[in-house]
């Protein structure tokens, strides 16, 4: 079953609308609005962090929004270092508060992460576990919890088809329910990975502008 109405994040507007669709808050979710999931491969190219800012920017066209996000670097630290408002965006991170930050690792986003927590963005310490947990399966907690957050829908970015932790990103976001949109980034997008039954499409001629350039999952 789907969660909520679903994420439709871009179409040709009609005479003084958005171009992104509002859908209705989760009331399985309390005291939480529309939350979007990102998530995506920690080898980012930095001619590809304009591409996660400006997509990040465009679901906030309409009021409500938020984010759930990991902690690594590549996608997700450009994600927190996008100039978002810190009260829009969760981090969820695989390690321990700042500034030791215990349980980090060289994939970590450490100061992107510790900056987004002293501007007040809201961050979730040992989102996947905590220190007697393995690094493997606290990451793989950490993107659970991510895709956990998200009531309307997850944008993932595929910087290879061999993006493991991207790929249970995009798995566990199906299995939820969630609309699924994808950005193949380096590669032609036809390449990405199906996690489980169905198939990667372009969205409809109705979408338009940087979101034409997703596809998106379909069963």
């Amino acid at each position: 079953m789907s969660r909520g109405a679903g994420f439709v994040p871009a179409r040709a507007p009609s005479a003084g609308e958005s171009s992104i669709v509002p859908v209705p808050s989760n009331p399985a979710i309390p005291g939480r609005g529309v939350v979007v999931a990102v998530a995506g491969s920690r080898s980012l190219p930095p001619t590809a962090a304009p591409l996660v800012s400006a997509v990040c920017q465009s679901i906030f066209t309409v009021p409500g929004r938020s984010l759930a996000v990991g902690c690594a670097v590549g996608v997700d630290a450009a994600v927190l270092t996008a100039g978002l408002s810190p009260a829009t965006v969760r981090c969820f991170a695989a390690f321990g508060p700042v500034p030791k930050c215990a349980g980090s690792w060289s994939g970590s986003a450490r100061a992107a992460v510790s900056k987004h927590a002293a501007a007040g963005g809201s961050v979730a310490w040992f989102a996947g576990g905590d220190l007697v947990v393995p690094l493997r399966a606290r990451l793989a907690g950490r993107t659970a919890a991510v895709i956990g957050a998200a009531s309307a829908g997850c944008v993932v970015f595929f910087t290879s088809p061999e993006s493991r932790g991207t790929l249970l990103a995009t798995k566990l976001a199906i299995t939820a329910g969630l609309p699924v949109w994808a950005f193949a980034i380096g590669f032609p997008w036809f390449l990405l990975p199906r996690p489980v039954s169905g198939i990667w499409t372009k969205p409809n001629q109705t979408v338009e502008g940087i979101w034409s350039s997703a596809v998106v999952w379909r069963t």
